[in-house]
């Protein structure tokens, strides 16, 4: 039998959680968002604040996200993070299958890229991570017209 997939919290380098599609159902119902397309136009499903994720107060320079996709990274500046930053976990009361098992997703972010498929680490660091998000509009164009 293997292990359910875990999102990994981690601050600067070292793991602090490890946490599965049930943990994140068992967080507190103020933690919850019941359907996330009330906040992020497009999207559906079921997802957790980011800071319940997070120990309380905890801040840094950067959010460093990992997708188990190798070629896709981002690092956003904790500055650019509104509030409302979630991790999407679920779709039709099951666990998250397309782009899971887990979404980071920014509402209302300028840059549709920091919305991280097959989210696998959250890492808050003092320093900038591995960012592979296209630097200009000609390359974002050029992305999204690949991924259609």
């Amino acid at each position: 039998m293997t292990n359910p997939p875990a999102l990994i919290i981690r601050i600067e380098g070292r793991d602090l959680r490890s946490l599965t599609h049930a943990d994140l159902k068992a967080l507190p119902a103020a933690a919850q968002v019941g359907e996330v397309g009330l906040i992020v136009p497009g999207k559906h499903g079921r997802a957790v604040w980011l800071e319940a994720l997070l120990p309380s107060g905890a801040r840094a320079a950067f959010l460093n996200l990992t997708s188990a996709d190798p070629g896709f990274a981002v690092s956003i500046p904790w500055s650019e993070l509104p509030r409302g930053a979630l991790v999407l976990y679920e779709q039709g009361g099951q666990p998250l299958e397309k782009g899971g098992p887990f979404r980071f997703l920014v509402p209302g972010h300028a840059d549709e890229c920091v919305h991280v498929k097959q989210l696998c680490c959250i890492e808050l660091s003092g320093t900038r991570g591995r960012d592979t998000r296209p630097i200009d509009d000609a390359e974002h164009r050029k992305l999204h017209q690949k991924q259609r």
